[in-house]
């Protein structure tokens, strides 16, 4: 009976050694620790900001890729105070906002039309782009660029950018 108490209480502290370590941490700005979004986009946190399924629509199958991509993407903020988007820069190529993206707390932003749009890229099947930040700074991601055809058949073509001052 000894013994039995023994390996049991053995196992149980083993149990909960093993549980600590199991990389349960207090880094709440990380969401993507404990959550993996499930899109075909890139994403990316920075600084209590999230930018979700960021991609690029280019042309159909067996067509000249388009002079203007349309970057969609979804940025979030957990911040306390608002933040903006203030440029993203594109190797090869330039990126033009269709308008200031400015991020009120815990509001989504770009959900239903693209956000910028880019031109100058050869065409690839991803290409590094950087987000940058008025508060949270800058967040570096691996951009997927995607055919127009299936889902992507549908999207909106790019706005019209606003002029840059």
């Amino acid at each position: 009976m000894r013994t039995l108490r023994a390996i049991t209480t053995t196992v149980l502290c083993l149990a909960l050694a093993t549980g600590a370590c199991t990389g349960v941490s207090n880094d709440y700005d990380d969401v993507t620790r404990f959550h993996h979004p499930q899109n075909e986009g890139a994403n990316a946190s920075v600084h209590g900001l999230h930018l979700r399924n960021a991609y690029l629509v280019g042309g159909a199958p067996g067509q000249q890729a388009p002079a203007e991509l349309p970057l969609y993407a979804v940025l979030i903020s957990n911040r306390a105070a608002a933040d903006r988007l203030e440029r993203i820069s594109v190797q090869g190529g330039s990126v033009q906002l269709t308008a200031p993206v400015e991020l009120p707390p815990n509001q989504p932003v770009g959900v239903d039309k693209p956000i910028a749009t880019v031109s100058g890229l050869r065409t690839q099947s991803s290409v590094p782009m950087t987000f940058t930040f008025s508060g949270a700074g800058d967040v570096r991601v691996q951009v997927p660029v995607k055919e127009r055809v299936g889902q992507f058949s549908s999207v909106a073509p790019p706005a019209s950018p606003s002029p840059t001052p």
